[in-house]
């Protein structure tokens, strides 16, 4: 169950506390990182997981979002232009979203 806050509101919304899917794949890669492959990301879910374990969570890198792997960027603030296939997949998302 993952409490969340919601943003861009300014405090006029209360929080909505939900369940949420469990993740589909946990594995670890070293002593001190593992990697968490989730379907339904919330509002800082893997932090309040690894919070809810015991862990902190000193780096967060998104590797998928939306089917689309995204490339591995070196500074804050860095992007990457989408492919036309890529485009389309998000075109698609917001127009079913709409519907």
């Amino acid at each position: 169950v993952i409490t969340t806050f919601v943003q861009r509101t300014k405090g006029k919304k209360p929080p909505l506390t939900a369940s949420t899917k469990p993740a589909q794949r946990v594995k670890r890669l070293s002593n001190n990182s593992f990697a968490i492959t989730i379907v339904e990301g919330r509002n800082r879910q893997i932090r309040k997981m690894c919070q809810a374990l015991g862990f902190t969570v000193q780096t967060l890198h998104r590797t998928h979002f939306m089917g689309i792997a995204l490339p591995p960027l070196k500074h804050q603030g860095e992007w990457s232009l989408l492919s036309d296939t890529e485009m389309s997949t998000v075109k698609m998302v917001l127009e079913l979203a709409g519907e």
